[in-house]
């Protein structure tokens, strides 16, 4: 029997339809000489360190860094019953078919199945970009040997470990370290949250810091034999009043340019033309699509992935998770069926309808495809209970595929440069000649708009200035970050690197996490509070923010992660070994947790235990003190002041008199009703006398307490 393991329950029905004659039993499908079973994503995950020594369910310092010599795993809860199934059936398999999703995670979660089991016979591989019922049969048809997937599998795995490693080790050393300064919450760390949270920490500050500057832009009104035209001051890099970024500032040099070029006479030093197109956009990878969806739609990141797995899954789009925008030219025959169904589908008939298959766009290029190609459209025509986020991404997917096969828009640019007075004046324009493909996108309508419409004016000619006006303007602060352009921005992070040879490389590996990754941190640093929403904007948390200024800057560096993710990749592609990769993580982990865990000295040690103080809150009224973390050995409290522990309440001193109950010294105290004797011994002793006016406990009157 040849068994075949998929990932998920759709992808496994998806192989039975292809193999046909499928029998449905409990957790896997019979087609005849054939079975195939399911995953439910990964079915084991990594043991919490307390698995591996019984005092590490205790964070304390002298434990760190936590490196197991033997990796542990365990049975996720939920996945138990299904994988016992999948050990039955490997009983009875002659071979295996790992029909995991065609990429690392894929790989890999089949795999470590396998390796649970020690199953030891021959495994091949089935490669499933998409699942309609062409692809189906044709990867059917190409099953190949597992094993060259083997660095694939490593990767996966090198990440999973890695992640382990520095997200464990890491977030219990900055907890112990919160804990010495009174924080009592756990502080979490990892090698992708915290440099994406450190990106949105940056940008916030820099917006809060923002101070707005005045400047001025020049505008001359000119008249020329052909018509009137309007110019814009450039200034020289000698012209005085200008700011760093040379804008002009000094409202004295405003007016003497003015008053310089008002009425004057002057010339056409440039006139040129030049006819330009500009192609449809690529179709989309995953941040693309997130990024587009985030600012049309509003969605989150996550949701558009989830919603983009789920068209994938009912086999109407390709495989989502892909940082690729470039189709594979051998499937360019394909189009033009393609192309044929969307153009039934009501909302898409003009644009695919109207598209020529016999166009072939810059997107056809399979030296560009990485290990997936972009997302598009299957042909298989969507059913009717699609639910509206679903209808709208399918849409916004065979959109991008669609205006690969329109025309790029063409358009005439122009610009003209006149000289007024020694001053350099420009202005541009654009005529559009053919619309092109953005007649059919929504996003695209500011590029049909035609610029100031030009006279014919040529180098050389003589122009007037009638009138120049300056109009005042402020700087803006950057805007803030949405889901969409944050993930953007962690593809992309070599735009927020300084130095020249660190954006080099980050440009070359493609930003920190991967296309699969990136949505699940921004759902965890929103879940863990340090990131929240404001409408579409995404913000830090005075937590986030809080963990960032703790973090020593390696952790939070983008560069270190983006080397680690260069890496990854160079396991996958069989360059490096899983092995040289973690002997190389174990080793800088001690200097990766020095910088957080510092000497050790609390902040706010205990006035008489040395431990560190913790700040928490009575749940009785919600105020706050400070209580020793060395409890029950030590049970110190001190009030809160601003934040911070205040000084402890001095003890009342002893009186001479005991109490005649229990023989213990009475304390004289104040209360709401004036001021009484009450028993040193409280709160066993809970006896209290009033005051008598020889200033002796009155043991004649009513006790106040039982």
């Amino acid at each position: 029997m040849r068994l075949f393991i998929a990932e998920k329950p759709n992808l496994a029905k998806a192989i039975a339809n292809g193999l046909g004659n499928g029998r449905t039993e409990n957790g896997c499908i019979r087609c005849g000489d054939d079975t195939v079973t399911w995953c439910f994503g990964h079915m084991l995950e990594l043991a919490w360190p307390q698995k591996y020594k019984p005092e590490y369910a205790q964070w304390r310092r002298e434990h760190l860094p936590i490196i197991p010599s033997e990796w542990k795993y365990k049975v996720k809860k939920d996945s138990a019953k299904q994988l016992a199934v999948i050990g039955s059936l490997l009983r009875e398999a002659d071979s295996v078919v790992n029909a995991g999703d065609p990429d690392r995670e894929g790989q890999l979660l089949v795999d470590e199945v396998l390796e649970h089991f020690g199953y030891c016979g021959p495994v091949a591989r089935i490669w499933l970009p998409s699942l309609d019922d062409k692809s189906v049969h044709i990867a059917l048809n190409g099953i190949r040997d597992n094993a060259p997937y083997a660095p694939l599998r490593d990767a996966a795995r090198a990440r999973s470990l890695a992640d382990w490693l520095v997200g464990i080790n890491a977030t219990r050393a900055l907890t112990i370290k919160g804990r010495d300064n009174g924080r009592s919450e756990v502080l979490s760390l990892g090698r992708v949250q915290t440099p994406t949270l450190a990106l949105v920490v940056a940008r916030d500050r820099e917006i809060t810091n923002f101070k707005p500057v005045d400047y001025f832009v020049l505008r001359a009104s000119l008249t020329h034999a052909a018509g009137e035209f309007t110019a814009t001051f450039v200034p020289s890099e000698t012209q005085a009043g200008l700011d760093a970024s040379g804008r002009l500032v000094d409202f004295t040099q405003v007016a003497a340019v003015l008053e310089q070029v008002n009425g004057v006479e002057g010339l056409v030093t440039e006139s040129l033309r030049e006819n330009k197109s500009k192609a449809a956009p690529l179709p989309h990878s995953l941040s693309s699509l997130q990024k587009a969806a985030s600012s049309r739609f509003g969605m989150p990141a996550q949701e558009v992935l989830d919603t983009a797995q789920s068209l994938y899954e009912r086999k109407l789009t390709t495989y989502p998770r892909t940082d690729c925008r470039y189709l594979p030219v051998e499937q360019y025959q394909d189009a033009a069926a393609v192309l044929a169904a969307l153009s039934s589908l009501p909302g898409l008939e003009q644009i695919a309808g109207t598209a020529d298959a016999s166009l072939k766009s810059a997107a056809w290029n399979t030296q560009k495809v990485t290990a997936h190609h972009a997302i598009a459209p299957t042909g298989e025509l969507p059913p009717d209970n699609l639910k509206p986020e679903e209808r709208s991404l399918y849409f916004m997917i065979a959109t991008a595929f669609c205006l690969q096969f329109h025309p790029p828009m063409r358009y005439e640019a122009r610009k003209i440069a006149v000289n007024l007075a020694d001053t350099r004046w420009e202005v541009t324009g654009r005529r559009m000649v053919d619309a092109g493909w953005t007649a059919f996108s929504k996003d695209e309508e500011d590029d049909r708009q035609e610029e100031e419409s030009l006279p014919p004016v040529e180098q050389g000619d003589a122009v007037t200035c009638r009138t120049v006006e300056s109009v005042k303007k402020k700087t803006s602060p950057p805007s803030r970050f949405s889901e969409g352009t944050l993930i953007e921005a962690m593809a992309n992070v070599h735009r927020f690197v300084g130095d020249a040879e660190a954006k080099a490389t980050l440009r070359e590996t493609k930003g920190i996490g991967t296309e699969a990754t990136r949505a699940k941190v921004l759902e965890t640093l929103k879940e863990r509070g340090y990131l929240a929403l404001d409408k579409k904007s995404i913000v830090s948390t005075p937590l986030g923010r809080e963990i960032i200024d703790l973090t020593p800057p390696v952790l939070k560096d983008p560069i270190t992660t983006a080397e680690w993710e260069s890496r990854l990749e160079a396991i996958a592609q069989g360059r490096e070994t899983l092995d040289a990769f973690l002997a190389e993580q174990k080793k800088i982990l001690p200097e990766l947790l020095a910088p957080i865990l510092g000497d050790g000295r609390p902040a706010f040690p205990c006035p008489s235990c040395g431990a560190a103080l913790n700040r928490r809150r009575r749940k009785k009224d919600g105020s706050w003190f400070w209580g020793c973390t060395a409890y029950p050995d030590c049970k110190v409290i001190l009030p809160d002041e601003n934040g911070r522990p205040g000084k402890a309440r001095p003890k009342p001193a002893l009186s001479e008199y005991a109490c005649p109950d229990c023989g213990k010294p009475l304390v004289k105290r104040s209360g709401a009703k004036g001021e009484f004797y009450g028993c040193s011994g409280y709160p066993g002793c809970k006896k209290s006398w009033p005051v008598a006016p020889n200033g002796a406990p009155d043991f004649n009157a009513k006790k106040r307490g039982k």
